[in-house]
């Protein structure tokens, strides 16, 4: 495995599942750059980890597990299956205690060994609908339309 994908699977394995933030100001470039920044966030390092702080107040035993890894030049793509157990309030919606499982699909520009650039694509909706905050789309209304 490259240097590239062990610092990229720290990012998940660590700063997020295990809440160790100080591993970003090791894997990631002084300019790295979110282009996927919730609105109002900072896009930098910063960012992040409000972004890790905000999804470990709401899901305490926040876990990421890694299906798939393709790199290629200096892109990395990860292919991860999130889980966790909401404990916390987040996305407006006060605690239920449901265990939630979700995916997600991040894409690293490299700076040789560190992160440079993100970019991710995640399955929100489905966050949304295990804690109550959504209704799933009903099939049939859905086909009608």
């Amino acid at each position: 495995m490259s240097k590239g994908k062990e610092n990229l699977r720290r990012i998940v394995m660590e700063a997020f599942s295990e809440g160790k933030l100080e591993v970003l100001d090791e894997v990631l470039t002084p300019d790295f750059v979110n282009q996927s920044a919730p609105p109002g966030l900072d896009r930098g390092i910063d960012g992040v980890k409000q972004v890790i702080r905000m999804e470990r107040a709401g899901f305490p035993d926040l876990t990421y597990e890694v299906l798939r890894e393709v790199e290629e030049g200096d892109l990395i793509a990860q292919h991860c299956q999130v889980s966790g157990t909401h404990l916390g309030p987040i996305f407006g919606v006060d605690p239920t205690g449901r265990k939630v499982v979700w995916k997600e699909v991040h894409i690293a520009r490299m700076d040789g060994d560190l992160c440079a650039e993100h970019w991710a694509c995640n399955d929100m909706h489905a966050v949304w609908v295990q804690i109550g905050r959504s209704q799933p789309p009903v099939v049939a209304e859905v086909a009608a339309s």
